[in-house]
């Protein structure tokens, strides 16, 4: 669909070129940003039990009463925020206070202080001055590894689980019904602040420039393929919830999850029309399935 023509019917879709490079850099950013999160989670949890420090259980219905909270509170300042400028401040806002938490939480995990404030501070300074696919990326790495992991620990699997089915649903409804999900993206995509990963064509793609990402009908942004943070996140906070029990569990959640972002990736590719589509329903789907092999061996 032509930009700046949503009324145009949709039109083929020539293949897009190297789906697999594609594929290989997108599930190269996934499992990072997942390896990272359980590898935080990993060493937080050996520090809590050392101090014998109990993190807070968060239950099923408080996640989801804040996340629902939070959504309303963006969709309602947006609705009345109606020119695009202010749009970009709140985005860029967002972006800043949600990967610098989680940033600066990862970071803490590693490194003394004062290096990860300084380090963080740093990434914000180059995203700001001259924002690019790859400080992106980074900011959001770091974000939801350091989110996922502290998250991760505070949540029992099974809420995990109907977290995922939950939010699968939500996922669904959001892009094919409401549709606001796709709207917010654009809006991101604009404003240059995008909670999501950007995949670009080719490593090459890493240095270009925020603005080459065009506003897009489809789940691309011109050339590059986007890949919302909530897709992310979640199967990380099944990892990380996984870790009391044992490292491998959470590693085969990972696995998983792998093949659900492979499934959704294929099915995305495999379309005559190119459309929006949620990535998070096959990711669930999977990332359960090897929860439940976790539970028999």
């Amino acid at each position: 669909m032509p930009e700046g023509n949503e009324n145009q019917k949709p039109t083929e879709v020539v293949s897009i070129q190297s789906p697999w490079r594609i594929f290989a850099i997108e599930a190269f950013l996934f499992c990072l940003t997942i390896g990272l999160g359980i590898a935080a989670a990993f060493k937080i949890n050996e520090i809590l039990k050392i101090k014998k420090i109990t993190p807070p259980e968060i239950s099923l219905w408080q996640f989801i009463f804040y996340f629902l909270l939070a959504t309303f509170l963006l969709l309602l300042i947006l609705h009345f925020v109606k020119f695009q400028k202010g749009k970009g401040v709140i985005f860029k806002i967002l972006f800043a206070l949600s990967t610098f938490l989680g940033g600066l939480l990862f970071l803490e995990a590693w490194l003394p202080e004062p290096a990860p404030l300084i380090l963080i501070v740093f990434f914000y300074f180059w995203w700001w001055k001259s924002p690019t696919v790859l400080n992106q990326d980074i900011l959001m790495i770091l974000g939801m590894a350091g989110v996922g992991s502290v998250l991760g620990l505070s949540l029992n699997p099974e809420i995990v689980a109907g977290l995922l089915v939950i939010f699968s649903i939500y996922d669904f409804i959001a892009v094919y019904k409401t549709k606001h999900m796709v709207k917010m993206a654009k809006e991101m995509i604009e404003s240059k602040a995008i909670l999501a990963l950007v995949i670009p064509p080719n490593i090459f793609g890493f240095q270009e420039s925020l603005g080459k990402i065009r506003v897009p009908a489809e789940r691309v942004g011109g050339k590059f393929l986007v890949l919302g943070g909530g897709d992310i996140v979640f199967p990380l906070l099944f990892s990380a919830s996984l870790i009391p029990v044992g490292i491998l569990n959470s590693l085969i959640v990972a696995f998983f999850s792998l093949i659900g972002l492979f499934v959704g990736f294929y099915f995305f590719t495999s379309q005559k029309i190119r459309q929006p589509i949620p990535a998070l329903p096959p990711i669930a789907f999977f990332s359960i399935i090897g929860y439940l092999i976790t539970k028999i061996l």
